[in-house]
């Protein structure tokens, strides 16, 4: 160990490196592990950290160590990527370790280009995409413990606020046109029962008849991928008399429905005796 200052030391490591990785044994060059300088095995080992060491004399990573060769192989030779059916495991190790070629390399790679490029665009369209997936989640839950049901319903719900124009309120007979267009209700709760989530279209990027589609595709998929059994469709903006839903309690309050996608969790594996029409 060599001192640089009076508050500065360098460690010195051997040119060939034992690592011990969740109990994994590999060997490698120092000069390997240092080849992308930002990241997470570069910083451990450049000299500034004291690294932990097994009873072996191994320096310890507390990390699995099943997907650690492929990385390590990465660092060797940045052609050199891991087989298409551990793309994604290892991409999470790229993430840890820091190594964001490789990150870059897999997300881009055609296995995971959907995923992590096309789905995470989508994600974005909505602010707070995840807050939202672990909202309906939350209401189904919750919608089970009330009823006791083996399955539960969350509607998705977008609006635009469309203020009626000042002559119109005070044009009785243009009033009445308006309003035969419509089907207003005093709340969101009431238009769509107490289970769901009501979305401004100021906080979407795109035309909602575009982008919620694509966005509650991305949800179906992202519950599925957690473990949920759920389907979900578009309901429309339309009641049984062809009328919009819009929430008002004002004039300058006029919130029409844009659009409406309903989620059924099932949460026990049982056919159920019933017509395909599955609205609660």
């Amino acid at each position: 160990m060599k001192k640089l200052s009076d508050n500065l030391f360098i460690f010195q490591f051997p040119s060939v490196i034992s690592l011990n990785v969740g109990g994994r044994i590999f060997a490698t060059r120092l000069s390997t592990l240092l080849r992308y300088p930002d990241s997470m095995l570069a910083v451990m080992f450049s000299g500034r950290h004291v690294v932990d060491k097994d009873g072996e004399g191994n320096y310890f990573i507390d990390r699995d160590g099943t997907y650690f060769n492929h990385v390590l192989n990465y660092l060797r030779n940045d052609q050199d990527l891991p087989p298409v059916a551990i793309a994604e495991q290892v991409l999470k190790e790229a993430v840890f370790y820091g190594i964001q070629s490789l990150v870059d390399h897999l997300k881009n790679s055609p296995p995971l280009f959907a995923e992590y490029v096309v789905r995470q665009n989508i994600r974005e369209k909505v602010e707070n995409y995840l807050e939202c997936k672990e909202l309906m989640v939350e209401m189904a839950r919750e919608q089970v413990l009330e009823s006791g049901a083996i399955n539960s319903v969350v509607r998705l719900v977008t609006s635009k606020n469309q203020p009626i124009p000042r002559d119109l309120q005070f044009s009785k007979q243009v009033y009445k046109q308006y309003y035969r267009k419509f089907h207003t209700y005093k709340s969101f709760e009431s238009a769509y029962g107490k289970y769901h989530i009501h979305l401004p279209c100021d906080q979407l990027k795109g035309h909602p008849d575009v982008v919620m589609d694509l966005v509650a595709s991305c949800l179906h998929q992202d519950l599925l991928k957690d473990g949920y059994r759920v389907i979900f469709l578009s309901e429309g903006v339309h009641d049984e008399d062809h009328k919009i839903r819009t929430v008002s309690w004002c004039d300058e309050e006029f919130h029409v429905c844009s659009s409406c996608h309903m989620f059924r969790f099932d949460w026990l594996d049982v056919p159920l005796q019933r017509s395909n029409n599955f609205r609660p």
